[in-house]
């Protein structure tokens, strides 16, 4: 066989295998996931349809909705989300019922019969202590029975995560990569080999009012026991190339109840996150609200700014920012929990300019 015959060979056996993903954490989609299509490769849409029945259904695809992609290679299982989201928590001391992306995870469904129980489960919360309103109400869950891994000291590297507000959509992304060797439950490990199979249940979790409200679920028997019963989760395939195939059918019983159609949005777009050039102060969201609120404001150049919040006789309430902030788009959040309800004005001052809107707060 030539030179020439074995380079082709090679080459045609590469693409067809598995080979080691360059995927950066960093909450922003990598090319390699705009080349998924569907179900069939890995690229998944959670519409407001997809909600678990023992919760609400969100009121609209802006209440909750989410794309959803994954990758595998020989050491890794990829997983990224963009999360449509009008109101972001994790703020509820019991932190299964924050806002979070939950991965439930059969590792040989071969191994299993409709009376098994136990799965592997990975959580992995929309912001972090930093941004969150009760830091020690937040935990990144980790990997079930293989506890000793976590994703609280690898952030950047095995997990990232951004809060998203862009004229098209306002939520958050979620990025993680989980060894296959923590992915283990009991006796049952993966085989992450091309023809490989595991059992999944996705859930995208939303808290609207201080509980879980609404579930948004990928699985073959949409109910909460997903996060025990593996008899209850979908069947994905590792297929060649880095993808993979995801059927709502169970492979233990046949299970398929799932009627939703999961087949993403057309047109589905990275958000930019463009630097503004103008100074400008948004309308806080929500608007009215109990009791918290975001408000985004944008700088042309690095400045001294101050935000504040006054009462309807003028009597300053809080101050929000008060020191140097750099050009492009910020969010602050403010809290009106010790306040009455009423009509509140926010003054954002950007050296000899100021602007001013008005909100209201109900309780």
């Amino acid at each position: 066989m030539n030179k020439a015959l074995l380079v082709l060979l090679a080459l045609a056996i590469f693409a067809g295998s598995a080979f080691a993903l360059d995927i950066v954490m960093d909450a922003q989609r990598d090319d390699f996931y705009n080349t998924l299509t569907g179900p069939e490769d890995g690229f998944i849409y959670l519409g407001p349809e997809a909600w678990a029945p023992n919760w609400t259904a969100p009121d609209d695809a802006e209440d909750m909705s989410a794309h959803v992609w994954f990758a595998w290679d020989t050491t890794f299982f990829y997983t990224y989300i963009e999360v449509t989201d009008e109101w972001i928590t994790v703020n509820n001391a019991t932190t299964y019922l924050n806002d979070a992306l939950e991965l439930k995870i059969d590792p040989d469904p071969y191994m299993c019969d409709e009376t098994t129980t136990g799965v592997a489960a990975f959580r992995l919360h929309a912001l972090s202590e930093d941004d969150a309103e009760v830091p020690e109400a937040v935990e990144n869950v980790d990997s079930g029975e293989a506890g000793e891994w976590s994703w609280e000291t690898v952030d950047g590297e095995d997990y990232a995560r951004a809060e998203i507000s862009t004229d098209t959509r306002y939520g958050y992304n979620l990025e993680q990569r989980i060894p296959f060797e923590v992915i283990v439950s009991g006796d049952r490990v993966v085989d992450n080999s091309i023809g490989g199979i595991i059992g999944l249940a996705v859930n995208a979790m939303d808290n609207d009012s201080g509980d879980r409200d609404h579930v948004l679920q990928w699985s073959s028997d949409l109910d909460d026991m997903v996060w025990n019963e593996p008899y209850r989760h979908g069947t994905v395939t590792f297929l060649e190339g880095n993808k993979i195939s995801m059927s709502t059918e169970n492979t233990i019983t046949g299970l398929d109840t799932n009627t939703i159609d999961y087949q993403p949005t057309v047109g589905v777009e990275t958000d930019p996150i463009a630097a503004p050039v103008e100074f400008n102060l948004s309308q806080n969201y929500p608007n009215p609200f109990n009791p918290v609120t975001k408000i985004d404001f944008s700088l042309p150049t690095s400045s001294m700014v101050t935000m504040t919040v006054y009462d309807i006789l003028g009597n300053e309430v809080s101050t929000l920012v008060n020191e140097a902030k750099s050009a492009g788009l910020h969010t602050v959040t403010f809290n009106g929990s010790d306040l009455n309800s009423g009509i509140y004005f926010y003054k954002l001052q950007y050296g000899a300019e100021i602007l001013t809107n008005k909100m209201m707060l109900v309780k």
